[in-house]
């Protein structure tokens, strides 16, 4: 049997077995075969779903690497969440798994880019010949591969609806009592599994007083489960007379459940105590300026730092949002207990943070051939740039 013949007959009989249990697609390049797994076809708009691609050397006369990722879309976000690999030099094989979220209702086709880097056993050893001071780079062939896109029918949600997944809201007000134009401050937290829950007007508009609001705090951790989220919103009313916070509703869906829900925020009423008028102004139509009441420039100024927290609170989620929303601090506690190089070179791709790219192509050429860094050496400078 020609290999033309036993890739075919592998391909219908592979495939048949894989869509009983999944949608899957299963597929032969040159060098190589690869499947897509979907464990969820037809999702929610918002609704999780996980992406594996399995890529396996078939050609063992050749050495393979891989460069793997999915294109940018507006009409989905994606993040990878773990990848996993076996075999080395002439039996290569991945496994990348992704958690994507469909931004939109109707059907959405995931694209990919996949690159194929082939060189030998003599190009490897020569990159090793080089000294600590003189290394001399891996030399490939490169060539972009077309996969074929994946296509998902993204089901709509029931309208109004303004989180996606299962949430529990939590809230905190100071004070319900406070003087004319004093700050009140509340936190309110939206807490649990699903697309991170942020939500433009957390407080519908007033015009019977007034709020000031910082950017939200937000903590989201992906894995091949879901996202787990907490989402801290700080705030603070003011107002020169008495008045009431009406009641928010907030609706959720639960995909799993296919249910919605309502988190709510129940009716406040608040007292404003009156500041008498001798504290604001002199009784005397000529008074002395040194004797001027200023009490109410620290109203204003706890106005200005709530403002200039927000701002700061801003740029510091900018910088999560490029360090793929990992915390450095779980990253390095993760890092210290890691005991060989494989491992860390799984963790360090699942960032799917650019800035780890030297340390990734150190601990490769580490696993595949003669690295000039130890392990340990490797992994002492990752914690130390961190």
């Amino acid at each position: 049997m020609n290999s033309s013949t036993k890739d075919t007959s592998m391909k219908r009989s592979l495939g048949s077995l894989l869509l009983l249990l999944f949608y899957s697609t299963l597929a032969w390049s040159e060098d190589f075969s690869y499947s897509f797994k979907l464990d969820n076809h037809q999702p929610y708009v918002k609704e999780a779903v996980l992406l594996t691609l399995e890529i396996n050397q078939t050609n063992h006369d050749k050495v393979l690497f891989f460069n793997f990722d999915l294109e940018k879309s507006p009409n989905y976000h994606f993040q990878r969440v773990a990848i996993q690999e076996r075999g080395k030099h002439h039996f290569a094989y991945r496994q990348y798994s992704y958690l994507i979220y469909p931004l939109k209702a109707g059907k959405i086709d995931l694209n990919f880019k996949l690159q194929k880097q082939v060189t030998n056993d003599e190009s490897i050893l020569y990159s090793y010949s080089g000294d600590r001071d003189n290394i001399k780079a891996l030399v490939t062939v490169d060539s972009d591969i077309h996969l074929p896109p994946v296509t998902l029918e993204v089901k709509s949600l029931p309208h109004g609806t303004e989180v996606v997944g299962d949430f529990k809201l939590k809230y905190q007000f100071k004070t319900h009592h406070a003087n004319a134009y004093q700050a009140i401050p509340f936190e309110l937290e939206i807490k649990g599994h699903g697309y991170p829950p942020l939500i433009k007007n957390i407080l519908l508009s007033e015009s019977n007083f007034t709020l000031f609001k910082e950017e939200p705090l937000i903590k989201s951790v992906s894995s091949i489960k879901g996202t787990e989220n907490t989402i801290s919103y700080s705030m603070a009313l003011s107002n020169s007379k008495s008045f009431l916070l009406k009641e928010r509703k907030i609706k959720g869906f639960n995909p799993k459940t296919q249910k919605s829900y309502l988190l709510n925020l129940p009716e406040q009423n608040f007292t404003i105590k009156q500041v008498a008028p001798s504290t604001l102004i002199d009784k005397t139509d000529s008074p002395k300026p040194l004797e001027n009441d200023f009490s109410w420039l620290g109203n204003f100024f706890s106005y200005f730092i709530v403002f200039i927290a927000g701002y700061l609170t801003a740029l510091s989620f900018k910088w999560k949002q490029r360090t793929g929303r990992i915390e450095i601090n779980l990253i390095k506690s993760k890092i210290k207990n890691i005991k060989d190089e494989k491992e860390l070179l799984q963790v360090l791709m699942a960032t799917n943070d650019r800035t780890f790219n030297k340390k990734i192509q150190e601990l490769e050429t580490l696993i595949y051939g003669k690295g000039k860094k130890s392990f340990k050496n490797i992994k002492d400078e990752i914690l130390k740039e961190l």
